[in-house]
């Protein structure tokens, strides 16, 4: 039965439309009331983990409200995304999560959260750059002599860590080496920091990993870069040679990160986030506090989640390819 509204009818509707109207620029204002909860799905000293305590500490000067960091580690940020996914979309919770986590983790295993239907996009903010590294007591100085040296080992494999099993340290990992066809295996860690300090320690043998937790141990002499994963040299590592001059052809995707929010998140809070974020993306001083290797990563807000999608089915046929999924 359809209802017809008289004048004061109308006059009630469109005195409630305008009140919502008004309350919706009210809420992005008055937001944030309270703390914030910042999850990030992996640990501490970890690339993702760095940049988002830099942005955690911008955001909170710009709000007047603490951006709290919440490592929440393991299955390689499965953990830690679920909890994003299953927070209340009250404004109050938002995450920091790696590409991985979304478009390629899924077609590894199954995971208790949709990659696509379970977040709101809100902002791209960095990218990492990384390197294929060396424990300095491995007698190789190039790629050729890693390559040699892991043939005629085997029986006895070079062992390579990862942040865990389907990050993007990972699949660059075996994509290189089927790339060159050598063999070596994978020891996934909870943590980039817990794989470096075993590379360090000669308990595995290379990483292919960001420079954010790889460089200090460069620059220390502990650690040998062979290639900058990267279309070009790299001003941290000028004179280790990029990618394409050591295997030309070869594509390795990138790393990114992007403040994602629960479905359902209310969008005024969302687009005055994505606003602020984007503002400290432009500014030069904010650039200079991200870590080594992370470089800004600024995406118009409508193409962060057309990104993730168009990723999640490019490393799902790449996951297929290698032969990494269950399945």
């Amino acid at each position: 039965m359809t209802r017809w509204f008289g004048s004061g009818g109308r006059r009630q509707a469109l005195g409630l439309g305008l009140a919502v109207a008004l309350a919706r620029p009210a809420l992005a204002q008055s937001w944030p009331a309270r703390p914030v909860r910042f999850i990030v799905p992996y640990g501490a000293g970890n690339q993702a983990d760095q940049v988002a305590r830099v942005l955690a500490d911008a955001l909170s000067a710009r709000w007047g409200q603490r951006l709290v960091v919440d490592n929440q580690a393991g299955a390689g940020g499965g953990l830690g995304v679920s909890m994003i996914a299953r927070a209340a979309p009250d404004g109050y919770t938002l995450g920091f999560i790696a590409i991985a986590a979304l478009a390629v983790t899924p077609h590894l295993q199954p995971t208790p959260y949709d990659p696509i239907a379970d977040f709101t996009g809100i902002a791209a903010v960095s990218v990492s750059r990384g390197a294929l590294v060396v424990n300095d007591a491995l007698p190789v100085r190039s790629v050729p002599e890693l390559v040699a040296l892991a043939r005629r080992r085997a029986e006895d494999p070079l062992f390579f860590y990862s942040p865990g099993t389907g990050t993007i340290p990972h699949l660059n990992m075996e994509m290189f080496r089927r790339a060159l066809d050598f063999p070596a295996t994978h020891v996934p860690y909870r943590t980039a920091a817990a794989g470096v300090t075993d590379l360090v320690a000669g308990r595995v043998h290379l990483a292919l990993d960001g420079l954010t937790v790889t460089l200090p141990q460069i620059e220390a002499g502990k650690l040998r870069p062979l290639l900058a994963a990267a279309p070009r040299r790299l001003p941290q590592l000028p004179d280790v040679p990029a990618l394409p001059e050591v295997v030309p052809g070869l594509d390795l995707p990138s790393a990114w990160q992007a403040i994602q929010a629960p479905r359902g998140f209310p969008e005024e809070i969302a687009a005055r986030i994505a606003a602020d974020t984007g503002a400290l993306l432009a500014d030069p001083d904010f650039a200079r506090r991200m870590p080594q290797g992370s470089d800004p990563f600024p995406l118009p807000r409508a193409e962060v989640s057309a990104r993730i999608r168009s990723e999640h089915a490019r490393f799902g046929a790449l996951v297929r390819e290698l032969g990494l999924g269950a399945g």
